[in-house]
């Protein structure tokens, strides 16, 4: 037969369970709120990573060096003439390559260059609306990352007039970063700056 103690005590459990329940539905918001990594891309010698996420369907990449983190996560997209080009997308596949090669320049520091790098090439495409397509392609190599864009040919898409690029670059407040001024009339001939 329950005595007082027990009743207080059920009835201070059924107290929690509410706040315990609604604390628990805040944690698992918060988990799927976070970006998912859809693709990743490791350097030749695993020194560089460089991932694309999406959050709520808008792109965004981030850059690691031995883990720590260079590039944080940065938007990528258009402002095309006919709309943006940065939300409800999706995955819509993923290819990978090495490459590697050493080819001979006729001048310069080094004579044979060698250009070893991983590449992943990720289909990103609206889930609504026009339904357009592009690609981003990011290549790791050792002592740096690139990528660039891709728009297929595709039915409803004969041209793309871009009215302003959206890409990011939100370099880690622990790294550094060598810049030349680009808004200048002869910009290859300036000093780089360090950020």
């Amino acid at each position: 037969m329950p005595t007082d103690t027990h009743r207080r005590r059920a009835s201070h459990t059924r107290g929690r369970l509410p706040w315990l329940a609604l604390g628990l539905s805040l944690l698992a918001f918060v988990a799927s709120a976070e970006p998912v990594t859809v693709a990743s891309v490791t350097s030749p010698g695993k020194v560089l990573r460089v991932s694309l996420q999406l959050d709520g369907g808008t792109p965004s990449y981030r850059v690691e060096r031995f883990g720590q983190t260079v590039v944080d996560a940065s938007r990528l997209g258009f402002q095309l003439r006919d709309g943006r080009l940065d939300r409800d997308l999706a995955v819509l596949g993923q290819n990978t390559r090495t490459f590697d090669e050493t080819w001979e320049q006729p001048w310069g520091e080094r004579r044979y260059v060698r250009n070893h790098y991983n590449e992943v090439s990720v289909q990103l495409g609206e889930r609504s609306g026009a339904k357009r397509r592009f690609e981003v392609v990011f290549r790791a190599f050792d002592d740096g990352v690139g990528f660039r864009y891709h728009f297929p040919e595709q039915a409803g898409l004969d041209e793309a007039i871009i009215d302003d690029e959206l890409t990011e670059f939100a370099i880690a407040p622990a790294s550094t970063a060598w810049w030349i001024p680009a808004g200048e009339p002869i910009h290859y001939e300036y000093l780089y700056q360090r950020t």
